[in-house]
């Protein structure tokens, strides 16, 4: 009786392996029918063979929400500053505002407040496109520390909410003849979150960086472009107009080309279903 209850506990693990061998077979099948399958459906191939792409469509309510706000926000007559609302959030004193608002009308400040709330859409959207993006980054290339971008990206979210409340704030209470006391503590809460705001997708750009930098001069230029942000970072915060707006336009940049990169990388499915295949 011993002996055979001996043999049963030796079988158990044994049995155990070969359910599980058994279905990682069937797991790698699966998969490789799906890959096999998409081939008769160029765009079922494509979404297989380009794992961003589904992610990257999130660019459309983006560019409408971009499009959106500049037929809100005026246009600024400013030598340095490449937009208004880059001026706006970057306003550190009251004599900024006047100047950023000389000859602005009761309609001019309604217009800049509906900018304001698209812009609520803008940033979450971006926020969603950042963390899919990330999420599906740590499981195409396998790198946990990937996923640091998403803490990144809500900290981002919080201080652009705050940002927009503050701005909003400002546009309800200003007049030309508001005292600097009333403005200088609100300026002192934008300069500070605007600063999270913009270093934080600086970070985030420099952290994909990081994983584009390759052996090819291809993926060399892409990680440069992403790094590109962190560097001009230094001079954008001595707060100099022409540095802010270099620094500010480099992030969109990257921005753009995180979605180009969407639908331009390539996942070598073959190769990793070849991987999984030696590993059994």
């Amino acid at each position: 009786m011993e002996l055979n209850s001996k043999k049963r506990g030796q079988r158990l693990p044994l049995l155990f392996q070969k359910k599980l061998y058994t279905k990682k077979l069937s797991d790698l099948k699966k998969e490789m029918i799906c890959l096999l399958n998409s081939k008769t459906n160029s765009m079922e191939d494509y979404f297989n063979t380009h794992p961003f792409a589904k992610i990257g469509i999130l660019a459309v309510p983006l560019v409408i929400f971009m499009i959106l706000m500049e037929i809100f926000f005026p246009k600024l007559h400013h030598e340095e500053y490449h937009s208004f609302i880059t001026a706006f959030e970057f306003a550190r004193t009251p004599a900024d505002l006047h100047t950023l608002f000389n000859g602005f009308t009761d309609e001019t400040f309604r217009n800049v407040d509906i900018g304001n709330y698209i812009d609520f859409g803008f940033m979450i959207t971006y926020t969603l496109f950042l963390v899919l993006f990330f999420r599906k980054a740590d499981k195409t290339f396998e790198k946990k520390w990937l996923l640091t971008g998403i803490p990144f990206a809500l900290i981002v979210l919080l201080a652009d909410v705050v940002e927009n409340i503050l701005l909003l704030q400002i546009t309800g209470i200003y007049t030309p003849e508001l005292t600097d006391s009333e403005l200088i503590p609100t300026l002192s809460k934008l300069h500070f979150v605007t600063w999270i705001k913009w270093g934080g997708l600086a970070l985030i750009f420099a952290l994909f960086s990081i994983r584009s930098m390759g052996k090819n001069i291809v993926k060399h230029i892409e990680g440069v472009v992403f790094i590109i942000p962190v560097l001009l970072i230094f001079r954008a915060i001595s707060n100099d107009p022409m540095g802010v707006s270099r620094f500010t336009l480099s992030i969109v940049l990257a921005f753009f080309l995180l979605l180009f990169y969407c639908f331009w990388f390539k996942a070598k499915k073959i190769e990793r279903l070849k991987k999984k295949i030696l590993k059994l």
